[in-house]
């Protein structure tokens, strides 16, 4: 209204002069309009972004966090953003890609029981779920009895308390699993029916404390960095860890209680690095000092009395009860030779079982570094649904027994499962 009243005063005063400031006027409206316009016009993608609060988020604008349900914390895109932090509560369902499932103390007499979470795509390009436990505690499996006797063997390792137990609609569904996962991760197919994890607790057991975060991200048809393959894990890294679910990590030694699961078959693939060739393998915990295990035990040893290696025919898949043959798990390595070696030497085998990691093609009684240079990088796991417990393991029950209370010359449990370091080496 100013502006207005401004050029018809100066109209009646002079002419020519009221066109002139007719002409800036709009000048300096349309100035205005474009200004509006370039931040209407604004707008970034919805990407990953590090919320100040230390978890993942999404990028949204402030409108967009509100009206999904997350929580802004931080800014993203030149601060034209928030970074939007999505967390559910059992029973509660979220399509959002870097959303999390929280429970910092579960409480037996608060919290749902079974506990659900449902995670849907955010759109029809989503094929894969990367579901990270970066805190995972429950109940541990069955354990060996105070006196070991055969009958622990077709219950050790089994989720008999607390299970977590992942949907995969139209799908293989990713192995149930319980204990200590914390670090450990699952890649598993977007459903267009969604997915769910179920964590089922034993209320009467109450001497562990259980915890969990769990982050669900969500990758597009042809991500590079999501796995090609039906990969259950995939490691990124030129090295790096493995381990078997239900292995404590933040531990130094390897406790006579360090469980591995019943009935796990699944891939663990690493992705070659551009200009590396192999990938070689080694106990993360090594050690020769009977009573002092290694970190690897995958069945008993393939012959008694001694604690050795087993390669090949010797891992049979099969456990026969009761104390007949301790060798139902195994670990797959297309071409696993042993040390580093060349493309296409002499491999001892595949399959590699037993408490002492070596790939040697006689029995070998030390840890040792095992190569392949087979591509896709993959260690497959096979571990049956029992184990081989022997009341009196010593003398020449070893190749029957998994249960070694001595850990010989630094042997693993066979009971236990693996923590191994990779590494990849130029070709």
């Amino acid at each position: 209204m100013f502006c207005i009243s401004v050029v018809i005063l100066l109209a009646l005063l002079s002419p020519g002069y009221a066109q002139d400031a007719a002409n800036k006027t709009l000048e300096l409206e349309q100035r205005g309009a474009k200004a509006l316009s370039v931040f209407n016009i604004v707008s970034f993608p919805n990407s990953a972004c590090g919320a100040t609060s230390g978890y993942n988020g999404t990028c949204y604008t402030s409108s967009e966090c509100t009206s999904l349900a997350g929580i802004a914390s931080g800014t993203c895109a030149s601060s034209f953003g928030v970074c939007c932090v999505f967390s559910i509560a059992c029973g509660a369902t979220s399509s959002a890609n870097n959303s999390y499932a929280i429970i910092s103390s579960y409480s037996t007499t608060s919290d749902k029981d079974p506990c659900t979470y449902t995670f849907c795509r955010t759109s029809s390009d989503i094929c894969k779920l990367r579901i990270d436990f970066d805190t995972m505690v429950l109940a541990g499996p069955f354990a060996i009895s105070s006196t070991a006797a055969a009958t622990d063997g077709p219950r050790v390792g089994d989720c008999g308390y607390d299970t977590l137990s992942i949907t995969n609609p139209g799908g293989a569904s990713p192995p149930v699993i319980c204990g200590y996962n914390t670090g450990q991760h699952m890649w598993v197919p977007a459903s267009a029916s969604c997915n769910s994890i179920n964590i089922d607790v034993d209320t009467g057991t109450t001497t562990t404390t259980r915890s969990w975060q769990i982050k669900v991200s969500q990758y597009e048809c042809g991500d590079m960095m999501a796995p090609a393959q039906d990969c259950l894990q995939y490691h990124t890294a030129a090295s790096g860890t493995i381990a078997t679910f239900n292995w404590d990590t933040s531990a130094t030694t390897v406790a006579s209680s360090q469980y591995h699961l019943s009935s796990q078959f699944y891939d663990i693939c690493i992705r070659r690095t551009r200009s590396y060739c192999s990938v070689c393998f080694s106990p993360y915990i090594s050690s020769a000092i009977t009573g002092t295990a290694s970190s690897y035990g995958v069945g008993g040893s393939s012959v008694g009395p001694a604690n050795t290696a087993a390669i090949g025919v010797f891992c049979t898949g099969i456990t026969t009860q009761p104390n007949a043959a301790a060798f139902g798990d195994y670990l797959e390595v297309a071409n696993l030779q042993p040390s580093i070696g060349t493309a296409g030497s002499v491999v001892t085998g595949t399959r590699i079982c037993g408490n002492v990691f070596n790939a040697g093609a006689t029995p070998q009684t030390a840890q040792a570094t095992a190569c392949s240079f087979a591509i896709p990088f993959k260690v497959g796991v096979h571990f049956d649904e029992e184990e081989s417990i022997y009341a009196d393991p010593i003398g020449n029950n070893r190749n029957k027994a998994e249960n070694d209370p001595a850990a010989t010359s630094g042997a693993g449990y066979g009971f236990s499962g693996f923590y191994l370091n990779y590494w990849q080496n130029a070709c």
